[in-house]
């Protein structure tokens, strides 16, 4: 715990505070004496250096304990009125012990003045104050700086989701078997290819929205996937068979857009399936209202140029930046079950 840092500029305020310190401090403590010679000057610098080194460890360590009981950006105003009043008991004890350090050692050449105690106590004080409030500062800058920074790759990562979701849309092999389906429909049965080109129009639609929301709710977006899965069951069939049973009080959660649609393309395109060996896939929820995809395993060797991997390496990047615990993806050689956690705030999650 000593050796950690309150901030990573911290060490440095402390040496530029340290020489200015010592040498008004040791003028409180022995007046014009100590200027006498230089040989005092630098033997009793040295020798407060040293002493004011020690007890600098002492005041990180109950600034870091400080910091843990208060860790974020908004509890500054607690942290800073937790940590005057105990630096002010530590710097009373500093400065009794520095006098009883010199006594200690018989420094005889210069006799330390007991009637500027206070003086020197109250400037130990407005001393550490001062590092505390320029520490605070560089602490609350750099967490803003950081904020920023992720922020923009929330920016990033959100509108590279949304150029991947055009790219599958466009993809095509994608838009191929949309409309090779509708033609078949067409012929055989109109009203099921009205029905599928209304559902192809949500789809696209949803793909290609205007708004820059970065979360939906699980009831937008289990829409879209209900609309999304018609679509690949009238080309299918009974090869994919897919499942949704998501209760009402976890659909008005919030979850980035089209992150259901990056899993099933995933889980759709990275796998074979057939009447004789459906393909299998559940959307449920735990009652942490986490949603949990499920799916039985037959890989195949796509030739498809189009990365579907590349998608769940974006969604992960995207769970990391939000205040959210990321996606678990759990294996086994005959399924794979993927949980989403749903964000309850929409405001905490940025």
């Amino acid at each position: 715990m000593a050796f950690r840092k309150y901030s990573k500029t911290e060490p440095i305020i402390f040496l530029w505070f340290m020489f200015p310190f010592v040498g008004i401090l040791n003028a409180l403590l022995f007046g014009s004496c100590v200027y006498g010679s230089l040989n005092i000057f630098l033997y009793s610098f040295g020798l407060s250096a040293i002493f004011i080194f020690c007890c600098y460890f002492i005041f990180r360590t109950v600034a870091i304990l400080i910091r843990k009981r208060f860790p974020s950006n908004a509890d500054i105003f607690r942290r800073i009125s937790a940590m005057i009043p105990v630096f002010a008991v530590i710097n009373i004890l500093m400065i009794t012990s520095i006098y009883a350090y010199y006594k200690l050692i018989s420094f005889e050449a210069c006799p330390a003045k007991q009637q500027n105690f206070w003086w020197a106590v109250l400037f130990a004080c407005i001393s550490s104050t001062t590092i505390i409030l320029i520490n605070e500062a560089v602490v609350n800058f750099q967490g803003w700086k950081r904020s920023i920074t992720e922020t923009e790759q929330l920016k990033n990562a959100y509108q590279k989701t949304k150029l991947l979701g055009l790219k599958g849309q466009v993809n095509p092999h994608f838009l191929f078997n949309c409309f090779n389906s509708l033609s078949s429909l067409i012929s055989e049965d109109e009203q099921a290819a009205e029905r599928f080109l209304n559902e192809m129009s949500k789809v696209h639609r949803y793909m290609l929205r205007g708004d820059d929301e970065l979360l939906v709710t699980v009831e937008e977006e289990l829409r879209f996937v209900q609309s999304y899965l018609h679509l690949i069951e009238a080309r299918f069939g009974k090869a994919i068979q897919a499942a949704i049973e998501v209760p009402e009080i976890c659909r008005n959660q919030f979850i980035p857009p089209l992150s259901i649609h990056v899993m099933l393309e995933n889980i759709i395109y990275t796998n074979t399936a057939s009447a004789e060996t459906p393909l299998r896939i559940k959307i449920t929820s735990e009652s942490t209202c986490t949603l949990v995809i499920n799916n039985n395993i037959h890989p195949r060797i796509s030739k498809d140029s189009f990365d579907y991997e590349e998608g769940i390496d974006n969604l992960l990047k995207k769970y990391k930046l939000l205040n959210s615990p990321g996606i678990e993806i759990r294996e086994t050689k005959s399924d794979r079950t993927i949980y989403l956690p749903l964000i309850k705030d929409k405001e905490v999650a940025f």
